[in-house]
């Protein structure tokens, strides 16, 4: 079952983030960009930003330690939102600093659900690891991205793929789910509550979302940090049936 409770899904998240995690997940960083999954999303996150024909405005998801702030390319105002202080606090030392190319950096501490951002707009809103596993990926949530971005502009964010992190007893028990009775359903359906999303999940909120142009994808990861499976979205506003920019 789709979580939809974003609060208890914030403060699990400030939980877990606390100093001693985030100076942890700040000195992985270093190692994570000699990985393989750094050497995916970097190109998708600098080719996206490059693409623009003008300088852009670019707002990150989740930023954490700003771990993704140097591949920005053509980017003059960065936002970074995340729910953790101490997260970011580091990135106001983001990793390969010197490479950050950015005129603007703000760092918001908040929820991307309550913040109110006003009549901001921004060319370029991307998350990686945040929505879909440490927050639930809502429509409402996708609709306000929506009004947030330009005409002409793209979101990308991931989603971890519940199916690709289920065991076998899991996948036994969904098997038995309608003969079980009530009791036992109205349990499962409890604990298995999650951020995780089916492909068919995704699809659904995509299609019922503004976004009339959209591709998911699936990547397979297996870093040290993480492994697992995401889906990946890219969204385009635009009215035209491709991409601006594809």
């Amino acid at each position: 079952m789709l979580n939809t409770n974003y609060n208890q899904s914030d403060a699990n998240t400030v939980k877990l983030y606390n100093h001693s995690y985030s100076e942890g997940y700040r000195k992985f960083d270093e190692e994570y960009i000699s990985s393989p999954d750094y050497e995916h999303f970097a190109p998708i996150i600098k080719g996206i930003s490059e693409r623009f024909d003008r300088p852009i405005k670019v707002l990150e998801v989740g930023c954490g330690t700003g771990r993704y702030f140097h591949l920005l390319q053509n980017t003059y105002e960065l936002t970074g939102i995340d729910i953790s202080e101490h997260m970011l606090k580091l990135a106001e030392n983001p990793t390969r600093s010197g490479e950050v190319d950015i005129a603007k950096i703000n760092l918001i501490k908040g929820s991307v659900f309550d913040h109110d951002f006003g009549d901001e707009k921004f060319d370029f809103i991307y998350s990686i690891g945040v929505l879909g596993e440490h927050a639930p990926f809502t429509l409402e949530l996708c609709t306000k991205l929506y009004d947030m971005i330009t005409d002409g502009g793209c979101l990308y964010t991931t989603i971890v793929d519940i199916n690709d992190r289920k065991n076998l007893k899991r996948k036994v028990a969904e098997t038995a789910y309608p003969l079980l009775p009530a009791k036992v359903q109205a349990i499962l359906d409890k604990r298995w509550v999650t951020n995780y999303m089916t492909k068919g999940e995704l699809h659904k909120i995509m299609v019922n979302s503004p976004f009339q142009v959209f591709e998911i994808n699936n990547y397979k990861h297996s870093s040290k940090g993480w492994s697992g499976a995401h889906h990946e979205c890219r969204a385009y506003k635009c009215e035209e049936t491709m991409p601006f920019f594809s």
